[in-house]
């Protein structure tokens, strides 16, 4: 469920300078698209009828799959396929709203319309944590970009979308609620913000260029595009493409001997773990990030630095734990239901119930061995904090100084140590140490209990260790004293760069 901020491209598409060796076939098959009457009914049994009896050297003996997408991404047919998806404005989309409403998990998420004005319109429901990772990581949706909603409740403060309506109500979605109704109302300047479409495909169909708003560009991997893809089509639905396909390679579609294409498989139907509430949760709404096998290597994590947390090696920075343990089932649902302030690990709360978010603990658990009904969990016990006082602090500024704190993080906290540069994670990842005069962006928190919690416990994975034998409680508290005081007393507030919102 970690979220990281995607690389950003805001000029132009990287495939403008290469359209010109695209092959002449996919020319004419744009040119040879059939015209659609608006009859055509936009529903699976509309699309079966139409498709009946229709063979292609894809489906020779058999019916096209009129509820599944088969076509693979590394089927020869693959990148005339991207070209004539752009061509029919498929991949366009437009997100409408936030549906809440169902009773079931499975009918709850965020509304996008695909292929506005085409026969394959559609809305779509993507699941909460899908979307959720589509909006901060590839859209990077900040509070900035909305100042007319958030410039009224308490100011801009330059962070993700979904920790400043978190910082609104932790617990509850009603924040998101008015947004989503704010930015889709008819007067909305957000409108421009809302709309994607597919603006560049390599001649290799294995990269494509999304453009989302009026100018930000963003590299999509072909798995990651068929993702979206196979939410709203079927084989019968595309069935033009097949016949244009043969018609352009003179393939022939019935006397064909190539075997039926089997149906899509994800790795979800192939694992051997048995289905459970926390599984089905998992799937839905942490796998797009965290992957479906909990190695970090979703779908939507594919350009994201670092990656997600990597379950599989049993590591986590966020403890009550001492260093090398594991972390408590409670530990693991602070996480979830909070998120990690600072990052684009959003706080699940307002989406999942405490029994959904219990049961998506207990899974991702099953990711790595280390988590044994016998393994030792010892939770460290968390004091309460002294008074702060101007002594103290001086003290804590000689113990910064004096125990080599600045060399990361840097003489005066903001991260920039000489040593900083080539700190790397347990998986050998880069790493930037963390900006002590930004509080607020203290993954685990950044009440005075949080920094002694960090500072005790270590974080695991990182190359920050525990400073629970190097340090008295009282010289603990100091430096944690100095280390707050480098930020200001309130959160500093921002000005949007741009007139959207």
């Amino acid at each position: 469920m970690q979220l990281k901020t995607a690389v950003s491209a805001r000029s132009a598409s990287p495939w403008s300078s290469i359209r010109s060796l695209w092959f002449p076939a996919i020319i004419i098959l744009f040119a040879a698209s059939p015209a659609f009457s608006d009859d055509i009914a936009k529903g699976s049994s509309g699309w079966q009828q139409r498709c009946a009896g229709i063979r292609t050297s894809y489906n020779p003996q058999t019916e096209l799959r009129s509820d599944l997408l088969t076509l693979e991404t590394n089927d020869p047919r693959w990148p005339a396929f991207l070209a004539w998806v752009q061509a029919q404005q498929l991949a366009t989309s437009t997100l409408i709203g936030l549906r809440t409403s169902p009773s079931t998990d499975a009918g709850k998420g965020i509304v996008f319309r695909w292929a506005p004005g085409t026969p394959w319109e559609q809305e779509v429901v993507i699941p909460f944590g899908q979307a959720l990772a589509h909006l901060l990581v590839e859209r990077e949706w900040r509070d900035l970009d909305f100042p007319q909603f958030f410039t009224s409740r308490g100011g801009m403060y330059g962070i993700n979308l979904a920790e400043r309506l978190f910082l609104l109500d932790p617990h509850s979605l009603t924040p998101w609620q008015q947004f989503f109704q704010a930015i889709t109302a008819p007067s909305s300047p957000s409108a421009p913000l809302r709309s994607g479409r597919l603006s560049a495909v390599a001649p290799d169909g294995q990269s494509i260029s999304m453009t989302f708003g009026a100018n930000r560009v963003v590299p999509y991997s072909a798995a990651r595009l068929s993702l979206d893809l196979r939410s709203i089509l079927s084989d019968c639905s595309v069935y033009s493409f097949f016949q244009l396909y043969d018609q352009q390679h003179g393939a022939p579609p019935v006397a064909s001997q190539q075997s039926p294409a089997p149906a899509a498989s994800s790795p979800k139907a192939q694992s051997a773990v048995a289905v459970t509430p926390g599984r089905t949760v998992y799937d839905r709404h942490c796998s797009g990030c965290h992957g479906v096998n909990g190695d970090g290597k979703g779908l939507l994590a594919t350009s994201l630095r670092p990656p997600p947390r990597d379950f599989t090696q049993g590591l986590f920075r966020y403890r009550s734990t001492p260093t090398g343990q594991l972390p408590t089932d409670e530990d693991l649902l602070r996480t979830v239901t909070a998120g990690l302030p600072g990052s684009l690990m959003p706080a699940w709360e307002p989406f999942l119930n405490e029994a959904e978010r219990q049961a998506v603990v207990a899974y991702l658990k099953q990711f790595s061995p280390r988590f044994a009904p016998a393994t030792p969990r010892d939770v460290l016990p968390l004091p309460s904090p002294p008074a702060a006082t101007a002594e103290g602090v001086a003290q804590g500024e000689k113990l910064y100084r004096d125990s080599g704190c600045g060399s990361c993080h840097g003489d005066t906290g903001k991260g920039d140590g000489r040593s900083g540069k080539d700190l790397k994670t347990a998986e050998g990842n880069p790493i930037v140490p963390r900006d002590l005069t930004n509080k607020w962006s203290f993954h685990g928190g950044h009440t005075p209990q949080d920094v002694f919690q960090r500072l005790s416990t270590g974080m695991d994975g990182s190359p920050m260790a525990s400073y629970r034998d190097v340090f008295s409680p009282t010289d603990l508290w100091n430096l944690i004293f100095y280390i707050l005081s480098l930020s200001p007393p309130e959160r500093p507030q921002l000005t949007s760069p741009s007139p959207a919102g």
